[in-house]
C-alpha cells in the first residue's frame, strides 16, 4: 500500500453545479458537498497530482486525460495539499489515509480512506482549502 505524501497533491473533480459563482458568473469556489461521499462510497475519489512527471500544467492536463469520470468544460479540478487537509481533519478527531489505489484508466488514481461522512463544518473547510486552488476543466 502507498500512501500519498504529506507534500503533495491530490486533485478533485468538481461537477459545475458545485461551484460557486459570483454575480459576474466568474468561479470563486466549490460547495461542500463537492467533498461529500456517496452513500455507496467507502472512500472519496481523487488523483494524485505528482503521481505524473512534467510542468504542473502538464500534470493537470494528465488528471484531467485520464480520469475515470467525464470531466465537461464547465466542471472545474479542485487541488489541495495532502498535509494541509490532513491537519484540518485532525483539528476534528478525524484520521483520513490518503491511498494510492489506481484505475486501468487512471494510474494516478487515490482514495481518502476514512472520510467523514455527514461533518458539513469540516466538509467546508475542506472546500474553502481546495477552493483556493481551482482550475476551469475549459483551460486545462
Amino acid at each position: 500500500m502507498t500512501y500519498v505524501p504529506p507534500d503533495n497533491h491530490v486533485v478533485r473533480h468538481v461537477k459545475s453545479t458545485l461551484l460557486i459563482r459570483n454575480s459576474a458568473d466568474e468561479v470563486v469556489g466549490c460547495f461542500p458537498q463537492a467533498f461529500e461521499l456517496r452513500v455507496d462510497e467507502a472512500s472519496l475519489s481523487v488523483s494524485w497530482l505528482e503521481y505524473y512527471d512534467g510542468s504542473r500544467d502538464q500534470r493537470l492536463r494528465q488528471v484531467k486525460q485520464k480520469s475515470d469520470r467525464e470531466i465537461r468544460r464547465k466542471d472545474a479540478l479542485a487541488v489541495g495539499n495532502v498535509g494541509r487537509m490532513l491537519d484540518v481533519c485532525a483539528h476534528f478527531g478525524v484520521k483520513p489515509r490518503v491511498v494510492h489505489e489506481p484505475t486501468d484508466r487512471n494510474p494516478a488514481h487515490s482514495a481518502i480512506r476514512q472520510f467523514p461522512r455527514d461533518n458539513l463544518e469540516l466538509l467546508a473547510l475542506i472546500a474553502d482549502l481546495f477552493s483556493g486552488d481551482l482550475n476551469l476543466a475549459a483551460s486545462i
